[in-house]
């Protein structure tokens, strides 16, 4: 049985360690790499497989798992280059919501996201099916918010690059919001129910 969404208004998480106003500049950005290895990129692909979800929506899945056991529980704005537009995500541990519960709150929040009165994301998620131009850099993720996460698939693995403003982010913070996605993303890969009749 799934669960019913969690997302209300009332429980909103900031993705910041320190309140600082002001964009970050590309030189307060920085890079922490995280590639997932070849064995959680294939439970990944089995996973979208068997059960009919969508990589991305795994992928955001799994952020919610992470900052809801890094930061805490309740609902963040996520925007992106390849969501319609900021969408409220859902950030909960097992506790909360199981994992089918989780993916079914992605696949609403980003099917309802263009009716959506958000405005401004708090962090920025992109998937990408080819790497980005290296040249770019930061300047791909600076708009505002205090965390950036670009995953591209790289070779036959999915490279996850997570992009901080490390005034508002102290990088042990990110280390752990990149851990505990990992731990997400192998819990939702393990969990998520297999669509009937799927190979």
């Amino acid at each position: 049985m799934v669960a019913p969404p969690v997302t209300g208004p009332s429980s909103h998480v900031r993705v910041v360690d320190d309140d600082i106003a002001g964009r970050p500049r590309p030189d307060d950005m920085v890079r922490l790499s995280a590639p997932l290895d070849r064995e959680l990129t294939a439970e990944l692909d089995g996973a979208v497989e068997t059960a009919g979800v969508g990589v991305e929506e795994l992928l955001l899945a799994a952020m919610g798992r992470a900052i809801a056991r890094t930061i805490g529980v309740g609902v963040v704005t996520v925007g992106g280059l390849t969501t319609v537009g900021p969408i409220r995500l859902c950030c909960a541990t097992e506790r909360e919501l199981d994992a089918d519960g989780l993916v079914a709150d992605v696949r609403r929040a980003l099917t309802v996201s263009s009716h959506s009165a958000v405005t401004s994301a708090e962090v920025v998620f992109s998937f990408l099916a080819m790497p980005p131009d290296p040249s770019l850099g930061s300047l791909q993720v600076v708009d505002g918010p205090a965390l950036g996460v670009l995953a591209f698939w790289c070779g036959e693995v999915i490279q996850m690059d997570w992009w901080y403003d490390m005034r508002r982010l102290d990088l042990c913070t990110v280390e752990e919001l990149a851990g505990q996605f990992r731990l997400g993303l192998i819990g939702l890969t393990s969990e998520v129910t297999p669509v009937e009749g799927a190979a």
